[in-house]
């Protein structure tokens, strides 16, 4: 099994200098930014504290997803963690079902467009050697947290039922069907050590909840 907890850090590191210098940077869009380094912080779903130039929203707390492991595939879908589990063998709370955090709204990210190199032997991309310099092009959603979960209530799945749904796909060990019904689709990815769970929604949904959206290119 895969575990690349410590090449997602280093890489999701460098995203966050790219969005920095080209996204958050951008006065038109963003009144102020603060990055939130701290680990409790971190713990808790904070990389950024953002305020808009048009005042609508004023110090939200943004958690960063960025798609890194699908670079250059011009994905359609992200997933909402629903579980993983841990070093020690036991099941944690995923990241979109865990209600302590403080995350406010999420900045989801698809990169589109990467100068990295192409494995002709594993048909991948080393998404490993992304870094601030070599992102091109980068599509993005600042999308709240609380619309997520509305319009997935509204389609059938309230946070206690998606609990459910969690511990039914555990317990079995596989999805049923990753087939998309209404929108909505689950995977229980086995090949990492994480065996992490997820929800995926539809790229274009994330897009029409967002209150801000766009593609940032490398200046």
């Amino acid at each position: 099994m895969e575990s690349n907890r410590k090449n997602d850090h280093k890489a999701e590191r460098e995203v966050a200098a790219f969005l920095d210098e080209n996204l958050y940077s951008n006065t038109s869009l963003f009144k102020e930014f603060a990055r939130t380094d701290g680990v409790d912080e971190q713990l808790k779903g904070s990389d950024v504290i953002l305020s808009t130039a048009d005042a609508k929203l004023d110090r939200k707390v943004v958690d960063e997803k960025v798609a890194i492991r699908y670079a250059n595939l011009d994905l359609d879908t992200f997933s909402l963690e629903l579980s993983f589990i841990n070093r020690s063998g036991l099941q944690n709370i995923g990241w979109f079902l865990d209600q302590s955090k403080s995350t406010e709204y999420y900045l989801l990210g698809w990169i589109k467009n990467a100068d990295i190199p192409y494995d002709n032997e594993k048909k991948k991309w080393d998404v490993y050697s992304i870094s601030r310099d070599n992102i091109r092009e980068l599509d993005w959603a600042l999308v709240s947290r609380n619309k997520i979960v509305k319009w997935l209530d509204k389609n059938g799945w309230t946070l206690d039922k998606l609990a459910r749904q969690n511990k039914k796909i555990r317990e079995v060990g596989s999805v049923k069907t990753t087939d998309f019904i209404d929108g909505i689709s689950f995977r229980y990815s086995w090949k990492y050590v994480e065996r992490p769970i997820n929800i995926l929604l539809k790229k274009e949904t994330y897009m029409e909840l967002a209150d801000l959206k766009g593609t940032v290119y490398k200046k």
